[in-house]
């Protein structure tokens, strides 16, 4: 049996590869400073000391970056487009299981990276350049590399086509749709399974 424990001297030079990967094979146009992001907040994500934001909902992490002062609002608003880009890549499908769906998630990432840009711009040096600009402009391919990340951690399991396809049952998900008909395996409709 093959050796699936992978090697990487930290946290980051693992994501880093991952991000590098998918934007390599997939032919994504990202600039470097933000693969390094993405790379960077996804290492941040995966510690298991990270401190996190009092806010349990979007809406009140932006009630509070909108009602904060230049740096606090820029940081705020940066945690709620991390949160929501993390949440779509790495965990989609629960959210479609709650009041507001996967699009609300979109939507409020992108206009946190786009607040976030415009308060570092107004207020700040530009440092992050275009980063936040680009995260904004581009959250559904940014949230395609962090699903796709989380499948290379997924591709070891011993029957990938069964849990796709429980997974596919248990949550609707399209992203396991999409990879189950890629493979040749053709779904009914949602609607004729819950008749």
């Amino acid at each position: 049996m093959p050796n699936s424990v992978m090697e990487a001297h930290n946290l980051f030079d693992h994501f880093r590869e991952c991000v590098d990967n998918v934007v390599d094979r997939e032919g994504i146009e990202l600039a470097d400073d933000t693969q390094l992001y993405l790379a960077s907040m996804l290492a941040e994500r995966a510690r298991a000391d990270r401190p996190t934001a009092p806010e349990t909902t979007l809406a009140e992490l932006h009630g509070r970056a909108a009602l904060a002062r230049p740096g606090e609002q820029a940081a705020a608003y940066r945690e709620l487009g991390d949160r929501a880009l993390y949440l779509l890549g790495y965990f989609r499908e629960s959210l479609t299981r709650r009041i507001v769906g996967p699009r609300y998630y979109a939507s409020m990432g992108a206009a946190a990276y786009h607040r976030t840009d415009l308060v570092l711009k107004a207020w700040f040096a530009d440092a992050f350049g275009p980063v936040f600009a680009q995260l904004s402009v581009q959250f559904d391919e940014c949230v395609h590399i962090v699903t796709a990340v989380r499948q290379t951690h997924e591709g070891d399991h011993p029957d990938p086509m069964i849990r796709l396809y429980e997974r596919w049952i248990d949550t609707g998900s399209e992203d396991a749709r999409a990879r189950l008909a890629k493979r040749g395996l053709l779904l009914p409709a949602r609607s004729t399974l819950e008749n």
